[in-house]
């Protein structure tokens, strides 16, 4: 708790006679057994999973107590927390009316909180509001863990998140033992600490959100009124199939297939329903797995299948997994009765896991739907929660999967096995499924398993070729081998590749410790030094990139960090190793973006490559060959290009050593087939580079200065208006969310403009999200409706917004044709724009140690003109620590520094208006000096060309005619002249067409605006002018002028 407690006599004064109380936090936290310690007996199950909100009543110490508990989310986003939990959260304080005084947010201090715990925490609790944290304090559990250790030395010790945490919640915190209950005091402290707080507030207690719970509770019965529906509508589906059903529909025989993404629950699914341990569960499945016994008088086959990442395309599905999938169905011949949909319920099911449902099940044809069932997993997670309001609550997504499956699911508990009636009436559903099919199985397309397996004879004598041809090449390189010569005692390794590849974690595998951070972005080169297998190690590890990005989209500073990653390790590194995850596809694109990147290197870069597979558990029983062969030419001409060099890890198993030996041996192999040479470093190139450097070093002491300079005004504004604008995938959603210090924006595509508000550090916050633009797209070819919601966010914020921030991600390059987009976009605001845009960087932890001055100046001068266009204003945000409060102020800050340089101004839909016109009067005017330019060239083309062909034809003078001068070339020449070659066309054509001009300005309409605005109307057309100037033939002498005769 904070310093400064207090005296008996206040406590006396605010000890309260009631208190009410809501346990919050994620599963495991010890929420139940905190409930269960507070109340002094069990009231609260332990260890089992709190469905459902319970609410339990005691007298402690005096004092009457109310207690909710919660259900608790894993340690993930709040968007992957099922719907029904969310709505449990929120109902929770409307449990205790008129609202609870505390809610206590119960941390297992047995388990560090990392950034990740802290965000999904964050993300939780403010379901109930920002507010919410007034009335929070941390309620660490198992203080027993703590031995002698204070709680404030733990608090420091686990870092900034857990800091973070405590201080959000006003340096309020507890510790419980829940093994020492007969220690009454702890309680008794709690209860003292949670009336200080009330007293600070007051006496109030939390507030619930009327509007919030209303709509909870619509959304409730809304669920209840559908769920009910959907059950009506499954068991008249169900008995009209048992009306089908007959002796012969019960089948003494059962196929099953099953199908479903990783973790899932397929093969803990595949053991409840066989009654026993048959598959293997928590490792992955890598080849399909067939076992057989008699369920319920049933001989039942069961075939467990590869799964596949959730959020994964099929595309991103690696081939091997694609085949076994296909080949699942021919395991059970002649076809499955059944396939089953695993699902896992205590997670959400979004619109991405949809589809990448959709793109694998139909691998197996549009018809696989017919035979499919949707199993739910996890049966536990519901409590007293029907499978029918799981699915109405979870949305579209979930019920469009259900209904493409005919309403054909299920529910398993796969913890509760001794439940036998939970797989019979599974094995019924099937039958029943079946009757309906008139007794028919899954036909299997043929041509499509026979295609299927040709692809894998061809692959298997691919493999075998392709290993036959290294271990030829490795017998030729080890007879190279003098002795113990080519036994090096050193060896230098970069490790480079896309992001997530698992670089990091190989380099900690192939050290035999943790020496690189693993999980988060390596920004600059990190170099780390070891003794392994008797060889003397350094192995730099290098920022990676996006892998469908080409080399131009990669940002300049990380380009430079891998041309210097060679430089780390003098005189040069014995192995470069592209890294490449096994557990997903490698496609054309990924190919070129690895050929670009490894090419800032130079072409001769090939010859000292091994490519390092990681992920080696994902292959099972797979050989690397296989798996070469069976991703297709991409992988296999990577492969051909580091001349056949390739070794597998499986960094979760560190313990084999023999797989980091044998890569040592792999390197000194190809180092001895160099003649014992290393990489030899492009030293034009690396100066280069450190030029650049220094460059860029002294351009960014400039910018700083010139910055700071900048920032010496400051007015503290109450309130401020913010319109957020930029290309697609830039990060404004969640630039906002980090403003606003809460989930207020949906992350993907903004179709409309969106408005959210909020108090962030003392001031009232109003923020305005916009549909993006690719950042490649001239503003012509984004669509009309787009454009209009940029035009039309700034009056979502009257009167106008304070600032606009132009959100631009850090983690890509920053092109001319990027500069491009975002000019002609934010100038559909008006060309005075600029003056209220700050630049907004996204991604600031791909930044690392990396200042965004260096990050500006690197990129180029497309990105320094943007910059400087918004009057060198610009901040970096890093979304993923929204635990870092500073970033915001200093943010808001800024603002108001710029605000005060406008004179306290802000952008107005005026100056829309009045851009638009002076826009309107700049095309206006571009086009009367074209039409001008076209009058001018056409008419004295005309003059010459009459003149020189020694035209004396007449011309009629019209009344009320404009005046023409009697010789517009400067006097017509004599006969002799204009046929002599002697004559001049050339500038007989410059001195006409400055005649021509001069007459055009003499001429024009006084009613003309001199700058041709408004003049579309009065602007002579060519055909006018062709007839008041134009030589002519007529045969009425009386108006003939100049007539020779």
């Amino acid at each position: 708790m904070a310093a400064g407690g207090m005296t008996s006599l206040q406590r006396e004064e605010h000890h309260l006679s009631e208190l009410r109380i809501v346990l919050l936090g994620w599963r495991c936290a010890g929420k139940s057994s905190a409930g269960n310690t507070i109340l002094g007996r069990e009231e609260f199950v332990s260890g089992i999973r709190t469905a459902q909100c319970v609410k339990r009543q005691g007298e402690v110490a005096g004092r009457q107590l109310t207690v909710i508990d919660t259900p608790g989310w894993c340690h993930m986003s709040v968007k992957d927390t099922s719907e029904l939990d969310k709505q449990e959260i929120t109902r929770s304080v409307s449990l205790c009316s008129p609202g609870p005084y505390t809610l206590l947010l119960v941390t297992d201090m047995s388990t560090s909180v990392r950034e990740m715990e802290r965000r999904s925490v964050e993300e939780h609790l403010e379901l109930l509001s920002g507010r919410v944290w007034r009335h929070t304090i941390v309620l660490f559990t198992k203080g027993d863990w703590l031995g002698d250790t204070t709680i404030e030395q733990h608090i420091e010790a686990e870092g900034k998140a857990l800091q973070w945490l405590v201080e959000k919640c006003g340096n309020r915190y507890h510790v419980l033992n829940n093994k020492n209950r007969a220690d009454g005091t702890q309680v008794r402290e709690l209860l003292e600490k949670i009336e200080e707080m009330v007293a600070g507030h007051g006496g109030c207690h939390y507030e619930m959100d009327r509007m919030l719970l209303q709509e909870v509770e619509e959304k409730r019965r809304a669920v209840e009124e559908r769920a009910k529906q959907r059950l009506m509508k499954v068991q008249e589906q169900r008995n009209v199939l048992r009306a089908l059903f007959k002796e012969e529909h019960h089948l003494s025989e059962l196929r099953i297939v099953l199908l479903g993404w990783r973790y899932a629950g397929k093969s803990s699914a595949g053991n409840t329903i066989l009654g026993r341990e048959e598959f293997e569960s928590g490792i992955r499945t890598a080849q399909c797995v067939k076992r057989q016994d008699e369920v319920a008088g049933r001989q039942v086959t069961v075939i467990d299948t590869p799964g596949w990442w959730r959020n994964y395309s099929a595309k991103d599905t690696p081939e091997l997994d694609k085949q076994e999938i296909v080949c699942s169905v021919s395991l059970c011949p002649p076809g499955p009765h059944a396939l089953f949909l695993v699902i896992d319920v205590s997670s959400s099911f979004t619109e991405t896991y949809g589809r990448a449902v959709e793109e694998h099940l139909e691998l197996l044809s549009e018809r696989v739907w017919r035979h499919t069932i949707v199993l739910f997993t996890m049966g536990d997670w519901l409590g007293d929660t029907t499978i029918e309001q799981h699915i109405e609550t979870e949305g579209k997504a979930l019920q469009w999967l259900v209904e493409k499956c005919g309403n054909k699911y299920h529910v398993i508990n796969n913890e509760k096995r001794a439940d036998v009636t939970q797989v019979t009436e599974l094995l019924e559903k099937i039958e029943e499924m079946v009757a309906g099919h008139g007794g028919c199985h899954y036909e299997m397309d043929r041509m499509l398993l026979q295609e299927v397996e040709e692809k894998r004879r061809a692959v298997e004598e691919r493999a075998k070729q392709r290993l036959m041809k290294v271990q030829e090449q490795r017998k030729i390189l080890r007879a190279l081998f003098k002795g113990e010569e080519h036994c090096l005692s050193e060896l230098r390794i970069v490790l480079l590749g896309g992001r997530c590849a698992g670089k990091s974690s190989a380099g900690n595998t192939i050290l035999g410790r943790e020496e690189f951070e693993s999980g988060i972005r390596t920004a600059q080169c990190v170099k780390r030094q070891g003794e392994v297998a008797g060889r003397q190690l350094t192995v730099i590890d290098t920022p990676g990139w996006w892998r469908n990005h080409t080399v131009k989209s990669t940002s300049e500073l990380d380009k430079q960090e891998i041309v210097r990653s060679v430089s780390l390790c003098p005189p040069g590194p014995h192995a470069l190793f592209l890294v490449i995850n096994v557990s997903s596809s490698f496609t054309e694109t990924y190919r070129r973006a690895v050929e670009e990147h490894l090419e800032l290197l130079s072409e001769r870069v090939w010859r000292h490559t091994i490519v390092l597979f990681t992920s080696g558990d994902w292959l099972g029983d797979t050989t690397i060959e296989q798996h070469i062969e069976a991703e297709g030419k991409a992988l296999q001409w990577l492969v051909e290009k580091c001349g056949n060099r390739y070794h597998v890890l499986n960094n979760e198993n560190r313990g084999d050593g023999t797989q980091v030996t044998e890569l040592l041996e792999k390197i000194e192999e190809m180092v001895a087939g160099h003649g014992g040479c290393h990489y030899e470093m492009d030293r034009m190139l690396l100066q280069e580079v450190e030029e650049k450097r220094r460059a860029v070093e002294e351009r960014v002491k400039q910018r700083l200065m010139k910055v700071q300079e900048q920032r010496k005004s400051l007015k503290y504004l109450s309130e401020l208006r913010i319109v957020l604008l930029g290309g697609r995938c830039a990060g404004k959603s969640s630039a906002g969310n980090t403003i606003l210090g809460r989930e207020e924006f949906e992350s993907g595509r903004t179709a409309q403009c969106v408005k959210r508000q909020g108090e962030v550090a003392g001031r009232q916050i109003t923020v305005i999200d916009t549909p993006g633009w690719w950042t490649d797209y001239s503003v012509r070819d984004s669509p009309e409706l787009d454009k209009q919601e940029i035009v039309r966010s700034v009056s979502l914020c009257p009167p106008g917004p304070h600032t606009l921030f132009l959100v631009i991600n850090v983690s890509s390059s920053f092109t001319g044709g990027h500069r491009r987009s975002v000019e002609e976009h934010l100038e559909l605001l008006s060309e005075r724009v600029w003056r209220h845009t700050i630049v907004l960087f996204t991604r600031g932890d791909w930044l690392g140690d990396t200042t965004i001055e260096q990050h500006i100046e690197a990129e180029g001068k497309a990105l320094q003109w943007l910059v400087e266009k918004c009057g060198n204003r610009y901040h970096v945000l890093n979304n993923e620590n929204r635990g870092d409060g500073t970033q915001v102020t200093e943010l808001l800050e800024k603002i108001e520094e710029m605000v005060a340089r406008n004179r306290g101004g802000y952008f107005t839909i005026e100056e829309i208006r009045e851009g638009s016109e002076l826009s309107l009067i700049k095309k206006l005017e571009e086009e009367w000096r074209r039409r001008e330019e076209e009058l001018i060239e056409r008419m004295s083309k005309l003059v010459v060309d009459s003149e020189t062909e020694g035209s004396t034809l007449p011309v009629r003078k019209r009344r009320g005619s404009m005046e023409c001068p009697p010789s517009l070339s400067g006097g017509t020449p004599a006969p002799s002249e204009a046929g002599s070659s002697v004559w001049d066309a050339e500038l007989a054509h410059e001195r006409v067409r400055g005649k021509v001009s001069w007459w055009l300005r003499k001429n024009q309409p006084e009613s003309s605006a001199s700058s041709g605005y408004r003049t579309g109307s009065s602007v002579l057309s060519e055909t006018g002018m062709s007839d008041q100037m134009r030589p002519e033939e007529d045969s009425d002498a009386d108006t003939l002028e100049g007539d020779t005769n």
